[in-house]
């Protein structure tokens, strides 16, 4: 928040305005421009990109840590930032430094969007191309030669992609050898979250994120809730509350508190109610997924999920009757079989997860039915929302 923003809000500016005022501010997939309490593993970012600062390409890299850590947060912002800074430089000629450096560009694309070779050669021409990409009509070798020429006759580039080692996503290794065609002028970094050792591949840098410590959580909450609630919808004894149970998880703790104040607004309360924080807490599995993996999805399976979560308990008894309750809806243009092996297909990638039901008569096989393992209340709210988009 900027000192604008909160000499407004002293003057009453926000008065009336809800529980809930800016989603964006206080939602898990939104990013701040600069993230709180991450000042450390900046310096260890920028400690690997250092060789960027002469005018080389840095090693590789790989930027891992559990997820809610701050990684794709960082990042981004790292890049946006060093992205300003580069390109050809206006040198001022003198006997003792003739030239500046050229930085290489700096480029950050996200896996979950960008998971094939295509997309991913896509992006980064969208970013340091001088002209829009068409998204048919050219092929993925046609894409190469046009990265190819891109980077021989301007800056060398690093591209940081994240979200790889997931279950939609590619491999870092494949990331890295889609890079490697480029012929040297690119280089790789790649964000997961799993550990070096458990990935094929051995980059030069590693980076590790570890979960927020509670006192910074608490500090990154109270930021973003300065900005997306209404003042005094909150507490600070409430916002320690969820840092406490989000456990160092960013994501959740934010699913949480969005969640919440999602309640106490349909309620119609002028602030977060101890009910309403236990609605935010409970909507959000732990273990569970990151709701950016669900957003990334495509518009047909959202709808899906959307229409999963909106069902009452009775309809979602088991597969069997949320399929057909499903695929009548009219939002659904889909055959009751397509909807069911879509459904197990979300399933397999552990977005949803299979319960088995016992049967009251004990009698035949018991059936199953699908949970969310992601934020539900904080999905359906951005799904209805028609200004929101992925």
């Amino acid at each position: 928040m900027n000192i604008d923003d909160r000499i407004e809000r002293r003057l009453g500016y926000d008065a009336g305005a809800g529980v809930l005022v800016d989603i964006d501010a206080v939602s898990p997939v939104s990013h701040a421009a600069s993230p709180t309490g991450r000042g450390p593993v900046f310096e260890r970012l920028l400690d690997a990109f250092s060789p960027a600062f002469s005018g080389s390409l840095p090693p590789s890299t790989y930027v891992h840590g559990p997820k809610g850590s701050g990684k794709s947060a960082a990042v981004s912002a790292l890049f946006d930032r060093l992205a300003s800074h580069s390109g050809p430089r206006r040198a001022i000629q003198t006997t003792t430094r003739a030239v500046e450096p050229t930085l290489p560009g700096f480029v950050y694309v996200d896996a979950r969007r960008g998971s094939t070779r295509f997309r991913l050669y896509h992006d980064i021409l969208s970013e340091i191309g001088d002209g829009p990409i068409p998204e048919h009509g050219i092929g993925t070798d046609e894409l190469a030669d046009e990265l190819r020429s891109a980077v021989r006759t301007g800056p060398d580039v690093v591209v940081a992609v994240d979200h790889t080692n997931e279950s939609e996503t590619p491999d870092a290794t494949t990331v890295v050898d889609w890079l490697a065609d480029v012929n040297g002028h690119v280089a790789p970094v790649c964000l997961g979250r799993e550990p070096p050792e458990a990935i094929e591949w051995e980059p030069d840098e590693r980076v590790a994120f570890e979960p927020y410590r509670r006192h910074v959580l608490v500090e990154l909450l109270t930021s973003r809730c300065s900005t997306g609630l209404g003042r005094d919808a909150i507490s600070h004894d409430q916002i320690r509350e969820v840092g406490e149970w989000a456990e160092g998880d960013a994501h959740d703790a934010l699913a949480a508190i969005t969640g919440a104040a999602i309640s106490a607004e349909r309620a119609g309360a002028s602030t977060i109610r101890p009910a309403d924080l236990d609605a935010g807490i409970e909507e959000v599995p732990r273990p569970g997924a990151a709701l950016g993996r669900v957003l990334a999805l495509s518009e047909s399976r959202r709808r899906l999920l959307y229409e999963l979560v909106s069902l009452p308990d009775e309809d979602r008894s088991s597969v069997s009757a949320a399929t057909e309750t499903i695929a009548s809806r009219p939002a659904v243009e889909l055959s009751a079989s397509t909807v069911r092996r879509v459904l197990y297909e979300l399933a397999d990638a552990g977005l949803l997860d299979r319960v088995t039901v016992r049967r009251s008569d004990g009698k035949g096989r018991p059936p199953s039915r699908l949970v969310p393992r992601f934020p539900t209340l904080v999905f359906r709210e951005l799904f209805d929302r028609p200004s929101w988009s992925v």
